[in-house]
C-alpha cells in the first residue's frame, strides 16, 4: 500500500470541514496523511481543528488568504505522499475511495492520474444525483479540451506525486478553471485511469455557487488560450470548436436556471459559439429555447435533469 497524501484547503468552512476530515477518518484504507491548509480563515475553523493537530492526527498549515489553489499547492509542497488525493472542505469522501483509487494506481503504472464519478447533494442532505464522468478514460488529449458538459470534480481525482512535480500545481493565477488547466496538462502527456462508479459527494450550497459568470467565462478562455499556447499544432479549426463548445456550454448552464434577466446573455452567448462553428447545433438549441415562457422551460429542463443525471 502506498501512502496517500489527502489535501484539504478551507476557508471559513468551520461549519462543513470536521464532516470533511471525518469522511477521511473513515477511509478503508489506512495509509494516508490528511493536510488542512487554512487559507485565512476568521472563523472558528483553527480551534475546531486544534484537538486533530495536537494528537497529529492532521497536519495544518495556515496561510494569508491567498485562494483556493496556492492552498492546494502548499499542501501539495508540505505532501510526504506517493499519490495525492483532493477533498474541498465541504465535501465528502465515500469510505472506500482511497483504498479503490491506490489500488487502481497500483495496478496502472502507466496513467498520470485515476477518478471516479461522484454525487452531489445539498446542503440539507438531498440528492441531486450523480455524474458519470466515464467519457474520462485513457488518451484524452486533445479531447478533453473540447469537454464542457460533465466535468471532473477535485474530489474525484487522485493523482501521481511525481506528475505533478513534472507538470506543476494549480495555476494560482486562475480563479475559475485551475483544475482544468492541470488536467489538461497531465493528459497531454499522460492517459487518465476510471473506476465507475460514486467515490465522492460534492455538496452544492449559495456558498460555492459564484453568481459572475462573465468573469467566469473569461477565466474559462485563458484556459484555452494557454491550451493553445502550449501546443501550436492545434489548428484553427479545432480552436474554434473548442471555443464553440465552451460559450455554447455557458449558455445552457445560464439557461438552466430560468433567470429571464439572463436571457439575453444566453443568446450572446450561443451567437459567440455558432459564430465559431456554424455547425454547434446544441447553441442554436440554446439560443431558441431562450425565448420560451418560463413554465416551458422549466418543465424541459426537469425532464433533462432526469434523463441526464437520474435526479
Amino acid at each position: 500500500m502506498s501512502l496517500v497524501s489527502v489535501i484539504i484547503p478551507t476557508y471559513n468552512r468551520a461549519k462543513y470541514i470536521l464532516s470533511a476530515v471525518e469522511s477521511v477518518l473513515e477511509q478503508t484504507c489506512s495509509d494516508y496523511e490528511i493536510i488542512v491548509v487554512d487559507d485565512g480563515s476568521t472563523d472558528s475553523t483553527k480551534d475546531l481543528l486544534a484537538p486533530m493537530v495536537e494528537n497529529g492526527t492532521i497536519r495544518y498549515f495556515y496561510q494569508q488568504n491567498q485562494g483556493e489553489s496556492a492552498a492546494r499547492n502548499h499542501g501539495i509542497r508540505m505532501a510526504h505522499g506517493d499519490y495525492i488525493a483532493f477533498l474541498d472542505s465541504d465535501d465528502l469522501f465515500l469510505s472506500t475511495k482511497l483504498e479503490k483509487q491506490v489500488d487502481y494506481l497500483n495496478k496502472h503504472p502507466e496513467v498520470g492520474f485515476v477518478h471516479s464519478w461522484y454525487s452531489k447533494f445539498s446542503d440539507d442532505g438531498r440528492d441531486l444525483g450523480y455524474r458519470d464522468t466515464s467519457q474520462f478514460t485513457g488518451r484524452m488529449y486533445p479531447g478533453l479540451l473540447l469537454n464542457w458538459s460533465v466535468l471532473m470534480a477535485v474530489p474525484c481525482v487522485m493523482v501521481r506525486r511525481e506528475v505533478l512535480a513534472e507538470v506543476g500545481g494549480f495555476d494560482e493565477s486562475m480563479r475559475w478553471g485551475p483544475d482544468l488547466d492541470l488536467w489538461r496538462r497531465i493528459t497531454r502527456w499522460y492517459p487518465i485511469g476510471l473506476i465507475p462508479e460514486v467515490l465522492s459527494k460534492v455538496r452544492v450550497h449559495p456558498g460555492n455557487v459564484s453568481g459572475d459568470k462573465v468573469a467566469a467565462v473569461a477565466s474559462f478562455e485563458k484556459y484555452l488560450r494557454k491550451a493553445f499556447e502550449d501546443d501550436p499544432g492545434l489548428d484553427a479549426k479545432f480552436q474554434r470548436r473548442a471555443y464553440a463548445e465552451l460559450y455554447s456550454n455557458v449558455a445552457h448552464n445560464m439557461l438552466a436556471e430560468i433567470d429571464r434577466g439572463q436571457m439575453p446573455l444566453v443568446r450572446e452567448y450561443s451567437a459567440k459559439a455558432i459564430v465559431r462553428d456554424p455547425f454547434q447545433w446544441s447553441a442554436y438549441l440554446g439560443w431558441m429555447a431562450s425565448f420560451l415562457p418560463e413554465k416551458l422551460l422549466d418543465w424541459l429542463l426537469i425532464l433533462w435533469r432526469k434523463y441526464r443525471y437520474g435526479g
